[in-house]
């Protein structure tokens, strides 16, 4: 890293995905970067409410990171446009959606939408920022992707979740095919265990798959009659959205 900045930028990556909050020791062995360069950034960052320190003196993201993340999603075409989407397609069927994009190669969730009136949900929200390989929106992005992508996710590791993860670079480029072919994706517990999910594309007026939307639940509400019913219903919220696109 040949800059500051690139210094602090990763101490704040390193702060998104590791969830909950990490003591100073923790984000040095993640990022690899020396103790006192983390201590001395992590100071500059709380100054500027970009981190902030609970009782125990660890660190998570501050105030000002939360309203920029706000801000940004309110000025996205893509964010503004699904809103309503959302909103319609977890009141009609009762689970939780999500609207992801890629940023390099990751999945990076901008915007979610959970049922309020439901006895079980999903047991946490999933980090806005993961590996791609696990989730049905992930997949779907890798599968309309270019090479080169699919090229860096498997060269990085993949990471297993959970027993049915798939970690096997042939068995994912095989899963990415029937993605192409079928154009939705499927995670089976990939991601976490007890929760099926589905995921189609979202394109932009040129055709360029930009986004994907995906629903997930339980396995106990999942049934395989609803995973397809919310493919459907998945599918038809993206082509309403694609106009909307540059």
């Amino acid at each position: 890293m040949d800059t500051a900045i690139d210094k602090a930028l990763v101490i704040l990556e390193s702060l998104e995905t590791g969830r909950g909050n990490r003591s100073l020791a923790s984000i040095a062995a993640a990022t690899g970067l020396p103790k006192p360069t983390v201590h001395r950034i992590l100071a500059i960052l709380e100054r500027r409410a970009y981190v902030q320190q609970d009782a125990f003196k660890d660190y998570s993201l501050g105030p000002k990171i939360i309203a920029l993340g706000a801000f940004a999603g309110e000025r996205s075409p893509l964010v503004s446009a699904a809103g309503p989407l959302l909103d319609r397609l977890v009141r009609d069927w009762g689970e939780t959606v999500h609207l992801g994009i890629l940023v390099e190669d990751s999945l990076l969730y901008v915007d979610r939408r959970e049922p309020q009136d439901i006895a079980v949900r999903l047991v946490a929200a999933p980090s806005p920022l993961s590996q791609p390989h696990a989730s049905a929106g992930g997949k779907v992005l890798l599968a309309f992707g270019d090479e080169r992508l699919l090229d860096t996710v498997i060269a990085d590791g993949l990471t297993r979740y959970t027993a049915a993860t798939i970690v096997d670079p042939d068995r994912l480029r095989a899963e990415l095919a029937r993605v192409r072919e079928s154009g939705y994706a499927t995670s089976e517990q990939e991601r976490n265990e007890g929760v099926r999910a589905v995921a189609v594309p979202v394109r932009n007026r040129s055709g360029a798959v930009v986004a994907t939307i995906s629903a997930a639940g339980p396995t106990q509400r999942m049934t395989d009659e609803k995973l397809h019913s919310l493919r459907v219903a998945l599918a038809e919220a993206a082509a309403t959205l694609s106009p909307a696109l540059r």
